[in-house]
């Protein structure tokens, strides 16, 4: 299994959700940390991937070792900044 990371905006995001979208959201990303499916896409122009949890959207740096977490958020405000 993968080690995880997260960045400082990724918890505090993921901190803020609602019980049950938190445990989704951190239930993906352990799943992918194992290595098992995921629905996931790399992201153009960049090196991170997303990964898909109903309306939620993870956005993460997969470093080999280690999978870097770097934003959490409902599908229409990730990318807005």
């Amino acid at each position: 299994m993968k080690a995880i990371r997260y960045t400082r905006e990724a918890k505090k995001s993921i901190d803020r959700m609602q019980p049950k979208r938190k445990a989704a959201v951190l239930s993906k990303i352990e799943a992918y940390a194992r290595g098992e499916s995921v629905d996931i896409k790399k992201m153009q122009g960049s090196t991170d991937y997303r990964i898909r949890v109903g309306k939620d959207r993870i956005i993460i740096n997969d470093q080999g070792v280690v999978v870097m977490v770097v934003s959490a958020s409902p599908r229409g405000q990730l990318h807005k900044g």
